[in-house]
């Protein structure tokens, strides 16, 4: 429990820094927690009050948050090689994440812009596989010198 608890808050979290850093630069001096032209920012501003919003907005960024995070256990819980993992845990974030993003109201609803959301979420998954990949080597290898030197 705590640690879905933990994901959740992570979301938040993260969720808000974004729409700061995405509002000073977007919104004109305004707060928005999502696009407000994206499919679902018009749907939330027809129907709901600004508080009610950001209400949303939070619950949709601690799921994003334990997708993540639980999508990780596919790296820990499991006897399938790297390209597997890799391969399985891409397609189910990319499958998950879509339309969490479409709720979260991050752009509007058009073929270019999904296409722009897959293209930067691609290249941003790269990328941190990548770090984490060598990350996990060095481990490794420090662990091996270690054993070498106790024998």
């Amino acid at each position: 429990m705590k640690k879905l608890v933990n994901a959740f808050t992570q979301g938040v979290c993260i969720g808000l820094i974004i729409s700061v850093i995405c509002s000073f630069f977007f919104a004109g001096g305004k707060y928005v927690p999502l696009y407000p032209t994206s499919f679902m920012g018009e749907i939330y501003y027809e129907h709901f009050n600004e508080p009610f919003i950001m209400l949303i907005c939070a619950c949709i960024w601690g799921c994003i948050g334990i997708m993540f995070t639980y999508g990780n256990l596919i790296f820990t819980d499991t006897d399938w090689s790297i390209p597997k993992q890799t391969f399985v845990h891409f397609g189910l974030m990319l499958v998950l994440f879509i339309p969490l993003a479409i709720l979260a109201g991050w752009f509007p609803l058009h073929l270019e812009s999904v296409m722009s959301f897959i293209l930067i979420f691609v290249i941003i998954y790269i990328i941190i596989w990548i770090a984490n990949y060598q990350w996990n080597k060095k481990i490794v290898r420090d662990i091996n010198n270690r054993l070498k030197h106790k024998l």
